[in-house]
């Protein structure tokens, strides 16, 4: 009977830790990671302003007496004219700050070059004065950082790397031995070609957040495109036996302010 007594004693002594400590030892809770505030799959179309820029060329000589090539002369200047530029592309974050897109745009503007005559014609100042047009095609692979943002707005810079199609419209060929646009002066066409070249840009801009998923993009491009093909010989001397390409250009320089909408997919 004692030996009850001073079990029953024990076990109610000890019931008040036993409980205090099974309070102690909880379940540790899970703490699950807080979605990321980005999204992956993004589409973008663009519109933009291209600023008139300079670059220079060269042309082959050819003598349709002898029928023989001369040395290549350089344009003094090839003017390229304000023009306009279109495109889109689809693109992917890959973090909060880092994002990379496929883009194609395209670039319409005119062309206007000058140069002093490769031969000496008739009396006076003798120079090239030609026209033409162009539609430029690029398709670039680029890479962004976004820096950290302000309320809705969020500065990024980047770059791109990639490919351009370069195509030339009829160039007019006017030859002004005294005044340019005198209709007795020489005029002949040149037939444009289209050429593949490399290019590269570097971006700089904002986006505005317009709503979670659609913001306005406004930025800086300059995009450099890279030498190739401009134009054929006219059709007198193709008559007198010249072939090939004529005229070359050294590149160029294309600098756009654009605007455009982003719509990402969360």
């Amino acid at each position: 009977m004692n030996r009850l007594v001073v079990v029953l004693l024990a076990s109610a002594s000890f019931a008040p830790v036993a409980a205090r400590a099974a309070d102690i030892i909880e379940p540790v809770p899970v703490v699950e990671e807080a979605p990321a505030d980005y999204s992956g799959w993004y589409i973008r179309a663009d519109a933009g302003y291209m600023f008139s820029s300079e670059t220079s060329g060269s042309f082959r000589f050819f003598s349709a007496q002898t029928g023989l090539y001369g040395d290549d002369f350089r344009y003094s200047s090839i003017e390229l004219q304000n023009g306009y530029t279109v495109g889109g592309g689809v693109g992917y974050r890959w973090a909060e700050h880092f994002r990379t897109d496929l883009t194609a745009d395209y670039y319409d503007f005119d062309i206007k070059g000058t140069s002093a005559c490769a031969y000496s014609f008739g009396s006076g100042d003798c120079r090239f004065n030609d026209h033409s047009d162009a539609g430029l095609w690029t398709v670039m692979a680029n890479a962004y950082v976004d820096l950290p943002y302000f309320g809705p707005i969020t500065p990024y810079f980047g770059a791109g790397v990639g490919v351009a199609n370069v195509n030339y419209g009829d160039m007019r060929n006017e030859i002004c031995s005294v005044t340019c646009g005198d209709p007795n002066n020489y005029y002949g066409v040149h037939e444009g070609v289209d050429s593949w070249r490399f290019a590269s840009s570097l971006m700089a801009g904002a986006s505005v957040d317009l709503t979670h998923s659609l913001a306005l993009d406004v930025g800086y491009r300059y995009t450099r495109v890279f030498e190739g093909d401009a134009f054929r010989f006219d059709a007198s001397d193709r008559a007198a036996g010249a072939t090939g390409v004529q005229g070359r250009d050294n590149g160029f320089n294309i600098h756009t302010v654009r605007a455009g909408l982003r719509y990402s997919f969360f």
